[in-house]
């Protein structure tokens, strides 16, 4: 069967990724592209899959990837020994939430993590020690990564799902965001100019992202508009947010490597713009 154009470009792009990704193990490159081409790689990857291959096979790669994320996280946090079943019953609720994403029940997805998971993980850990003492740090320390790492970025999946080209264009302007915040941080050294140079500068490169891939996406010019100028300002809300856990937790940011905070640090800007950009499509476009 003949690929479609838009078929094509995404297996075309997964390629280019996927040879420029080679060529950097093998020569080496500055780190903002070390950081950030691969998950733009993985990410692409899941997309190709979904597209060309499986539904479920991208889905349950997405999946992986958030259960290398929060067992990255969980060994860079204090958490107890009797903790194991809180720990346990949060790296099962990864498939359990996936599946629903899979199957399309958007109701079950939704409630997953937010409801069910915030009752069994307590439960469990209060049944699992008998020392109370931290038990209330450890749930939130469970629950906290859980959320972000594995619910808000699931949710780049469930909008994959029903359109790669909806999640490649978050993904895409994600990482001009990223790449532009980094070249401003390592130039300006200013905070407040930095910080303002990452919400209004990256503004230009995804509208014109949203309108080049618009054909795509199906996505109306005055939402894709309103996609394109809120995208920076989510990614900063994210990763100001990950980078105030990540001086919690030890990480420093020029010895990332995979189990040292790496996966953290790549996910970052994806904790705010996955939930609410996928929010905003279902809700005020109803779309799906």
């Amino acid at each position: 069967m003949a690929m479609s154009a838009s078929q094509m470009t995404l297996a075309g792009a997964f390629l280019a990724l996927t040879v420029a990704l080679g060529l950097c193990r093998i020569r080496g490159v500055s780190r903002a592209v070390a950081v950030y081409l691969p998950y733009l790689w993985t990410f692409f990857l899941v997309f190709t899959l979904i597209e060309l291959v499986s539904v479920t096979l991208g889905i349950w790669t997405l999946a992986a990837l958030c259960f290398l994320a929060l067992r990255e996280y969980f060994t860079l946090t204090d958490l107890r020994y009797q903790d194991r079943w809180g720990v346990l019953a949060a790296y099962a609720a990864i498939p359990f939430m996936f599946y629903f994403v899979q199957i399309d029940w958007y109701g079950m997805f939704i409630i997953s993590v937010p409801v069910y998971v915030l009752l069994v993980v307590p439960f469990l850990i209060a049944l699992g020690g008998k020392d109370p003492r931290g038990a209330v740090l450890s749930v939130g320390i469970i629950v906290l990564g859980l959320m972000l790492l594995v619910y808000c970025v699931g949710h780049v999946a469930y909008l994959a799902r029903y359109s790669t080209w909806m999640a490649a264009y978050v993904v895409l302007a994600v990482a001009a965001c990223d790449l532009l915040a980094y070249l401003f941080r390592a130039r300006d050294r200013s905070p407040l100019r930095s910080i303002l140079l990452q919400l209004l500068a990256p503004a230009p490169v995804t509208t014109g992202l949203a309108l080049l891939l618009r054909p795509w996406t199906g996505i109306p010019v005055n939402h894709s508009v309103a996609l394109a100028l809120m995208i920076p300002l989510l990614v900063a809300m994210g990763c100001h947010t990950i980078n105030y856990l990540e001086a919690d937790l030890g990480i420093e940011r020029d010895r990332l490597h995979p189990g040292r905070g790496q996966i953290l640090n790549e996910l970052k800007s994806f904790v705010y713009v996955a939930p609410v950009t996928f929010h905003y499509l279902r809700y005020v476009l109803d779309v799906f």
